[in-house]
């Protein structure tokens, strides 16, 4: 993370409650190597956290064991002061079951010391987490003022009988009016009027009387002779016979509104002769006042109310211009601000405007009392501008990029290529034979062609990449956000499909070739100059081997990616011609040594190179989409294996098979398996779908959707590799699991790491707490198996056992040994 992006990150302010330094300070150093701008300070005493909780903190992380003191009567005493800061404990010495009851008690997560990998998900989620909790408990706090507010309002309230005497007044009457209760009770509201006879008045009887809510405006008088705007509101009560028992008047004190609007009439018919938007804002940014030719501008009408509008919402400031809160802050402090920004219209049109905004301060003190702006339209001259801009940049034929926007664009690309330690591809491309069709159609069709082109190649690129003329009949290419440089294959292979089918020039079919070469950074160098120059020199490599060829400027890519084309045409044909075979690895129920269900695991028997490995063509089915159809024969191939199985008696055996994201993803993917189910007659509970951790926890919300209309299915889910991702217990109890398999990462050194065999052993607990079963995968050694089944671990399946077998050998398996070890 760059020092930039560092500096925009919020300073957090972290409470660790450890009794050892050296782990407080290794926890500094994660959080410093995950991005994280925070103070920090250390206790290890009850008086010590007690006094440190006076001050404000964003999370609490703690120990479990502490001399003289514990994790749990810390976290008691935190909950006491604030109930929803976030308490996360962190310790070596945590149990499952003590870490459940820990978080009953209001700790939020736990981590193991000697594995952090969930910390720091952790921490971002319950950064995000605890501000939802703190919102909603200050919206209650807020409703109970709301409530208090009504019992205590400030508006004049008095209730008269039906005849109009005054029987109760409030406060707010007494002191609006000047009169004590004392003095007008009895009395009709009349000795407020300055004129009782005034129609307003007259109209106001005559609509209560009548048993309507009366509502309008009053020019009233005060005790002391004054007179007062008020805005009143009369509802008449009835019985439970509809007879009008009292009157209830609801006034309020509208004479500095009226005031403000005779003087807001009179400044109106100035501003509104201007062509420039005129505005007023309340010192934090509010609209208060909009001219008429700010409502063109901002294409507002006559009658809309302003006031739900900000500064914010109308000025829209570019990527190169300061923030509307970076300008409010600088007319605060100057005084004065004036700059460029775009008006954002309610149709989220942009409108480029020459701005200047003022503070007006009040009279006798240093404070704000509103902000002017004023902003004039300055889009055609932007307009001519960015005319300028573009030609100056873009080829004028096909409007590509030209060589120095392409170097721009490269540099950007370079920028997050360091910053994400991923690559860059340059592409040059050159046409065959162009001079040949200028020759023979002439140079307009060759204009035409070569425009044509250009829209091909750009429909083939990512919006971030760059397609640009480099001259002539030459194209370059830059690809950017490139994490595996054999990614430029897909690309290639985009380009040539663009160009299968011919362009029509004049009625004539032109079939469009191309010599392409290909430099990546930073294998090939980290200039553009460099790079085109490399792509130019591969270029004329592939042109020497014939037409349509491509040849990267690296000898090993070329070996690579020839070798990765052909594969992937060898997959295209290899479900047509059934080369895809299952292979089932038994998993053994450690209760009783007998194999209870299967693993169908996918290999490929490819007539040349024989039996290939998942490794080298599971990614080569994901990027070329193909494991949507491969996937679907996967689960039926399953499920007629099933089939047979259960023609031979064995009816309980249970077969699993791979969900990939893609499949996890596809909308048919409920239809496929029902489908299947349907069809091979499979019962449901005998079927289990492996999804691993990862694919969940991408979208847990979308995941639940899906995983909950499985389940309603029947089928049995597990989810897969698990330790290897960063689930959230909370949210991994939602989920309608059946199965939670431990990655086989974790077997290697279960015996001699610790940390691998805590991990293994909080799996198995979480596990069965939430009601599911575990299997182990990838068991090898006595110590692993002996290990697993001390610690009451469901299932294993591993070469200690079994390798996958084919079909046949399972079968033979199962009906002669009866499938027990």
């Amino acid at each position: 993370m760059s020092n930039t992006q560092k500096q925009h990150l919020p300073l957090l302010h972290f409470l660790f409650i450890e009794d050892a330094i050296d782990d407080a300070l290794l926890l500094v150093d994660y959080f410093q190597s995950h991005g994280f701008r925070f103070n920090w300070q250390r206790v290890d005493t009850e008086k010590g956290v007690i006094a440190k909780l006076q001050e404000q903190w964003d999370i609490i992380f703690s120990d479990y064991s502490m001399p003289g003191f514990s994790g749990m009567r810390a976290l008691e005493i935190v909950r006491q002061h604030d109930p929803d800061i976030p308490f996360i404990f962190i310790s070596g010495a945590i149990g499952e079951d003590v870490a459940v009851e820990a978080m009953k008690l209001g700790a939020q997560d736990y981590v193991m010391k000697g594995n952090l990998n969930r910390l720091f998900p952790a921490v971002n989620r319950e950064l995000q987490e605890t501000e939802k909790r703190r919102e909603l408990r200050q919206f209650d706090q807020l409703l109970r003022k709301l409530s208090l507010a009504v019992n205590q309002t400030t508006d004049s309230i008095f209730i008269t009988d039906p005849e109009g005497r005054i029987e109760y007044v409030n406060p707010a009457f007494e002191k609006l009016t000047g009169y004590s209760a004392e003095e007008v009770i009895g009395k009709t509201p009349a000795f407020l009027h300055s004129d009782p006879r005034d129609s307003n008045y007259l109209q106001l009887w005559h609509t209560v009387a009548n048993g309507n809510v009366y509502q309008g405006t009053f020019v009233n008088r005060r005790k002391n002779g004054e007179f007062f705007y008020e805005e009143r509101v009369i509802t008449p009560l009835k019985d439970g016979k509809g007879n009008i028992t009292h009157f209830v008047s609801t006034g309020r004190d509208i004479t500095a509104r009226i005031q403000a609007e005779e003087e807001r009439a009179q400044l109106t018919a100035i501003l509104d002769v201007t062509p420039d938007l005129v505005a007023i804002f309340e010192p934090e940014g509010h609209l208060r006042y909009l001219n008429e030719s700010g409502r063109r501008l901002l294409e507002m009408s006559r009658d809309e109310d302003i006031s739900q509008y900000c500064m914010g919402d109308l000025f829209f400031n570019g990527a190169t211009q300061q923030s509307v809160s970076e300008i409010l802050v600088a007319v605060k402090q100057h005084g004065i601000w004036s700059g460029e920004t775009y008006l954002h219209t309610p149709r989220n049109k942009e409108l480029p405007v020459s701005q200047v905004v003022l503070a007006h301060k009040e009279s006798g003190n240093s404070s704000i009392e509103y902000l002017s702006t004023i902003a004039r339209d300055i889009s055609e001259r932007k307009r001519f501008e960015a005319e300028l801009q573009h030609q100056a940049t873009h080829d004028r034929l096909t409007n590509l990029p030209n060589r120095s926007l392409l170097a721009d664009c490269f540099a950007s690309a370079l920028k997050y290529a360091q910053r994400h330690n991923s690559n860059v591809g340059v592409l040059f491309i050159d046409l065959n034979n162009f001079k040949r069709i200028n020759d023979n159609l002439g140079h307009a069709a060759g204009d035409m062609l070569l425009e044509q082109i250009a829209q091909r190649l750009k429909s083939c690129m990512r919006a971030n990449d760059t397609v640009a003329r480099h001259g002539g009949d030459e194209f370059t290419i830059v690809i950017s956000e490139l994490h595996d440089p054999e990614n430029i294959l897909d690309v290639l292979n985009k380009i040539y499909s663009a160009f299968e089918h011919p362009v029509i020039i004049h009625n004539h079919e032109v079939y469009v070739t191309f010599s392409i070469g290909i430099a990546i950074y930073p294998h090939d160098g980290d200039r553009i100059e460099d790079l085109l120059q490399h792509a130019d020199i591969a270029m004329y490599r592939a042109k020497s081997m014939g037409p349509n060829q491509y040849c990267f400027y690296a000898s090993d890519m070329n070996v690579r990616g020839h070798e990765l084309l052909a594969l992937e045409a060898d997959l295209r044909r290899a479900l047509e011609q059934e080369e895809f075979v299952l292979h089932y690895q038994p998993q053994i129920d450690l209760r009783n040594n007998r194999v209870i269900g299967t693993e169908g695991l996918i290999r490929w028997q490819h007539s040349v190179r024989g039996l290939v490995p998942p490794g080298d063509f599971i990614s080569l089915l994901e990027r070329s989409g193909m494991i949507i159809p491969v996937g679907e024969w996967v689960l039926r191939e399953a499920c007629k294996a099933h089939r047979s199985w259960r023609a031979l008696g064995f009816n309980d055996i249970r077969i699993s098979v791979n969900v990939s994201a893609t499949q996890f993803n596809d909308i048919d993917l409920l239809d496929k398996i029902r489908r299947a189910l349907r069809e091979e007659h499979m019962p449901k509970h005998t079927l289990e779908l492996e999804i691993t951790e990862n694919i969940l926890m991408h979208d847990p919300v979308g995941a639940t959707e899906v995983l909950e209309a499985i389940n309603a299915l029947g089928v049995r889910i597990a989810v897969d590799d698990f330790g290897t991702g960063y689930s959230s217990l909370a949210y991994l109890k939602r989920f309608p699991l059946d199965t939670l398999k431990i990655d086989q990462t974790f077997m290697s050194d279960l015996t001699n790491d610790s940390g691998d065999a805590a991990i293994v052993e909080t799996s198995i607990s979480l596990a069965h707490k939430l009601d599911m079963e575990v299997t182990a995968e990838g068991v090898e050694t006595d110590g692993q198996l002996e290990f697993l089944r001390t610690h009451d671990c469901d299932l294993v399946q591993g070469y200690y056992f079994y390798r996958p077998l084919p079909m046949s050998e399972l079968t033979n398996l199962l009906h002669g040994r009866h499938g027990k070890c």
